[in-house]
């Protein structure tokens, strides 16, 4: 055992990296060696990066992106913030836009897509709007939080100030009261007996 807190069996440092054993054994036996591949670089980090010890991004495709969607995202869509509100303000809104065309005569595919349309540009201008209230509050929240914490710390601040004055006087009063009682002498005048 080393002494560096490792357990198990030292290793032993003459040992060839294992590509060199590989490509020894392969000559060995006498297989071709241009099909055999060293071992992938130890520098290569997890999902690679372009310029990063040779790995290559791998291109995203409409395939990778269908396959990152869940159907635990579609359970949990009217959790996220502002979904809910802009779902019931482009749902009825889609309605009426599909009545509207329904009963202005146009063909229903017509309507359809109208209605459909209407819902969506509804729905994303309901959804943005209502982050950009969100943000607006957030940030509102944060300057409300910056000036407590700032009266809080000016009132710590004058509370500070004024018990160092207070206990500034009572040392004061102290001293004084400790130098009348040192000056208080009996007169030679008086005498006691």
């Amino acid at each position: 055992m080393s002494d560096d807190g490792r357990e198990g069996p030292a290793t032993k440092i003459d040992t060839p990296p294992k590509s060199e054993q590989v490509l020894r054994d392969a000559a060995a036996s006498k297989k071709d060696i241009s099909t055999i591949r060293p071992p992938p670089s130890a520098n290569l980090m997890p999902g690679g990066t372009e310029h990063t010890a040779g790995g290559q991004t791998k291109p995203v495709t409409a395939v990778d992106a269908a396959k990152s969607i869940k159907l635990e995202d579609f359970k949990e869509l009217h959790k996220k913030p502002c979904v809910r509100d802009a779902f019931l303000n482009g749902i009825p809104t889609g309605v009426a836009a599909g009545v509207v065309w329904t009963v202005l005569r146009a063909p229903v595919s017509k309507a359809a897509n109208w209605a459909v349309g209407t819902f969506c540009a509804v729905s994303f201008v309901s959804y943005e709007y209502c982050q950009y209230n969100r943000s607006v509050e957030k940030d509102g929240m944060k300057r409300a939080m910056q000036v407590m914490e700032q009266k809080r710390s000016d009132r710590d601040e004058k509370l500070k100030a004024a018990r160092e004055e207070r206990r500034r006087a009572k040392e004061e009063a102290d001293r004084r009261e400790d130098e009348q009682k040192k000056s208080w002498r009996i007169p030679s005048w008086a005498k006691f007996w």
